[in-house]
């Protein structure tokens, strides 16, 4: 189980290269559509519609690698905040439509990284690896993908797995109904620009970054 830092520090790293790519090619206007394209066409949309759109964004976004390239994050926020203009039912059913799509990422994640493990890098699971939360560490969407994949490749129970992904989603999705109900208030989300959007971004695959790094640095000195 020496080599279970390295596996987990390279998943990290991963999602923070793919996360300064989508950055980059937003932020030089490379044709891949940013906040301001993005809150255009989801005004457009209504019923059933966002809901579905809800649970697809964030179903791409919960993915490990391919969310990095799809502002699911994005996406879901703004959705949320629209769907406010359509009563409280729907914004309710918009949230639940997020989180079952979460879910549903978390399950492919868990099931693929369990399956690589076995068939490609012939591993078992760990029955002395400890399956933690760490919700305040690991609620934001990229961040729980990488968490979840870094967890079956050091060994973890993918039902346990699971599971603790559950627990932290929804406590992250009943977080996201209050603190987006406040944030309809204070927010135009008409007048967000593409650069803030890219802030977000970057902010987060720096700290996917410093979290892979540091598992790798913790891999060589062990070694």
């Amino acid at each position: 189980m020496h080599k279970d830092g390295k596996y987990a520090g390279a998943v990290w790293i991963l999602s923070s290269a793919s996360l300064f790519l989508y950055g980059t090619l937003v932020l030089f206007d490379q044709r891949v559509p940013g906040v301001e394209e993005l809150v255009a066409y989801l005004a457009s949309l209504s019923g059933a519609y966002i809901y579905g759109a809800a649970f697809l964004s964030i179903f791409i976004e919960g993915l490990y690698v391919v969310g990095s390239f799809f502002p699911g994050s994005t996406l879901v926020l703004i959705m949320t905040l629209l769907s406010q203009a359509g009563g409280t039912a729907t914004y309710i059913a918009t949230v639940l439509a997020v989180f079952l799509g979460w879910c549903a990422a978390g399950a492919v994640n868990i099931i693929a990284a369990k399956y690589y493990g076995v068939r490609m890098l012939q591993r078992e699971t760990d029955p002395d690896y400890r399956v933690v939360d760490r919700a305040w560490a690991t609620w934001f969407p990229a961040f729980r993908a990488n968490y979840e994949v870094a967890q079956v490749a050091e060994g973890g129970d993918a039902l346990r797995v699971f599971f603790s992904s559950l627990r932290v989603k929804l406590l992250a999705s009943c977080a996201m109904l209050v603190c987006l109900t406040l944030m309809g208030l204070l927010i135009d989300i008409h007048n967000v620009s593409n650069e803030e959007g890219v802030l977000g971004v970057f902010v987060v695959a720096t700290i996917s970054f410093i979290v892979g790094a540091l598992k790798i640095r913790k891999y060589v000195m062990r070694g």
